[in-house]
């Protein structure tokens, strides 16, 4: 069968297509070579084994051009940060890496996540806030080419310093394209010092796959944004007095089938803030209001605060 660029794609064993007849995933089990922007990439062909099971090797984008491969072998792949082993690449329309996965093993009967580790090297990272080794899930890119997100290890932590001072990072970190740092996740509750007080930032639900949505977020002149807390929060007008209340909401644990509190964020713009929970959203001007900060006890154990990160003992 035959792509876009008329390559053809030996040893299909299942594939589905778009409307237009054009391949939009496929199985092979026979060597093919597939052209990049980045050389020749050969995509995943051998039998199934405990460490990849019956995977897609290729997709592609309805025009025909790559839209992602699983490579037979890790392979050295040239980034804007550095030379980087990939096993599994996604690309962008335009033929640019949008996604790099160092590792691909599928975690799952016979393979466990300790078994994945095992093979996955540390890498040693350098930005202007900050020099780290190690383990990366995955990397994300701009279009331009440049670093979108990081992706770390579970488990892995790293400082970092943010322009609210050095937090320990968690799951990975967001960058604009200019290279100023977007936002973090922070690996225990953080206190900040913000235009309402001191808040806990910490988001216990965030998802260890994806760095692109962070507990804390900087504006692109390095303004605190946004973060998300496990606090409830007390607001009190000081011309009439009025009191309003924003609380976490509660949702069911589908595993345990018990209820969990979501945390709530917290929007800074200019002399404004914005509670966004799940079922409300409250704005408040920070000259009008006073402003009562409920920490939850369960998630504020071992807080620290970027100011005295050095002396932390946490991580």
């Amino acid at each position: 069968m035959l792509n876009k660029k008329n390559e053809q794609i030996h040893g299909i064993t299942s594939c589905t297509t778009y409307e237009n007849g054009n391949i939009k995933e496929c199985k092979v089990n026979q060597p093919n070579i597939i052209q990049t922007n980045y050389g020749n990439l050969t995509p995943h062909f051998s039998r199934p084994d405990e460490r990849k099971k019956d995977m897609k090797a290729l997709s592609f984008y309805e025009n025909g051009s790559i839209k992602s491969i699983a490579l037979e072998e890790r392979q050295k792949i040239e980034t804007s940060i550095g030379t980087l082993t990939a096993e599994m690449i996604t690309f962008h329309e335009s033929g640019v890496i949008d996604s790099l996965f160092p590792t691909n093993g599928q975690i799952g009967f016979g393979w466990s996540l300790d078994d994945e580790a095992k093979i996955t090297e540390k890498y040693d990272f350098q930005f202007p806030f900050g020099e780290f080794s190690a383990r990366i899930i995955g990397l994300r890119f701009y279009e331009s080419g440049q670093l979108s997100s990081l992706i770390l290890w579970p488990g892995e932590i790293v400082k970092i310093e943010t322009p609210v001072g050095t937090i320990p990072v968690r799951i990975g970190f967001k960058l604009y394209e200019n290279g100023a740092l977007q936002s973090v996740e922070p690996a225990h509750p953080i206190i900040l010092e913000t235009p309402i007080g001191a808040v806990t930032a910490f988001d216990y639900t965030a998802l260890g796959m994806d760095a692109d949505f962070n507990s804390i977020t900087f504006d692109e002149h390095g303004n605190l944004s946004t973060l998300m807390t496990n606090s409830d929060f007390v607001i009190k007008n000081i011309n009439n007095g009025q009191r309003e209340t924003v609380f976490q909401q509660l949702r069911l644990d589908m595993l345990s089938d018990n209820y969990l509190k979501v945390p709530t964020a917290v929007h800074f713009k200019g002399d404004q803030v914005t509670f966004n929970s799940s079922d409300n959203n409250a704005t408040f001007t920070t000259n009008e209001n006073k402003f009562l900060i409920l920490y939850d006890g369960n998630y504020l154990d071992g807080a620290c605060s970027p100011s005295d990160c050095s002396e932390c003992v946490g991580c």
